[in-house]
């Protein structure tokens, strides 16, 4: 059975040895063996630190992923569940029947499936409505319920979308930049080692993230529009 240091698990599996003790603190790592005074790791620790990875990239965060290990099936399906690289956690797009739309519109009327349909959220295939971004569209129907009609939000959706993949692009190309030659591998490699360790960043501090810069743009708009009505007028 293969045994690894905890500096060699770290280079096996692409995880801080500080983050694997981490690990063990928390609970989601099994406690290492021992040879003599030196801690050694298994085969079942690499696996282990290969789902964590896996799963933080879904958006799990650690305590949910303890509960998951606790309560680990025998069969091991929830691997494929929770691996971002599976078909069915990647998938962001759906096709549903006129029943499950109609739940997902609710009372909201036939004018928002006719605004859905056009900007784009929604498409008519045969017996079926194809859903091609299922966050964006409840995210739509969110804004409508707020105020903001759905041209607006497909504006809105537009305008993420493309500072986003901008974003990516930047982050992407400043982790490759980083990682050139990392243990003599090739720069191809290496960002496939890190892809996921970068998803689940992304998960992890994106949407908070950009819920806290609308945030401060709003209260920053809010301040400016208080003094403007508060400022005396000019001449």
């Amino acid at each position: 059975m293969p045994r690894y240091t905890r500096a060699e698990l770290a280079d096996a599996s692409g995880v801080a040895a500080r983050t694997i003790r981490y690990y063990h603190s928390l609970g989601v790592l099994p406690k290492p063996g021992r040879a003599g005074k030196e801690v050694v790791y298994s085969d079942e620790h690499l696996d282990r630190l290969r789902d964590i990875v896996a799963m933080q990239g879904r958006g799990l965060r650690l305590d949910a992923i303890r509960e998951v290990f606790d309560a680990e099936p025998t069969s091991g399906n929830w691997r494929t569940l929770f691996d971002p690289r599976s078909a069915q956690a990647a998938q962001r797009s759906a096709e549903i029947d006129d029943a499950e739309l109609a739940a997902l519109l609710g009372d909201r009327g036939s004018d928002v499936l006719t605004e859905l349909i056009a900007v784009g959220y929604l498409e008519r295939r045969g017996e079926r409505w194809y859903v091609p971004d299922r966050p964006m569209l409840k995210g739509a129907l969110v804004l409508y319920d707020v105020g903001i009609d759905i041209p607006l939000s497909g504006e809105l959706r537009t305008m993420i979308r493309s500072r986003m993949a901008a974003l990516a692009d930047e982050v992407v190309r400043a982790v490759r930049d980083a990682a050139g030659g990392y243990a003599g591998e090739d720069l191809g490699v290496d960002l496939t080692r890190f892809r996921e360790r970068l998803l689940a960043m992304a998960w992890e501090v994106g949407g908070t993230t950009l819920a806290a810069e609308v945030n401060r743009a709003a209260e920053e708009a809010a301040e400016a529009r208080r003094e403007t009505a508060g400022s005396p007028p000019v001449g």
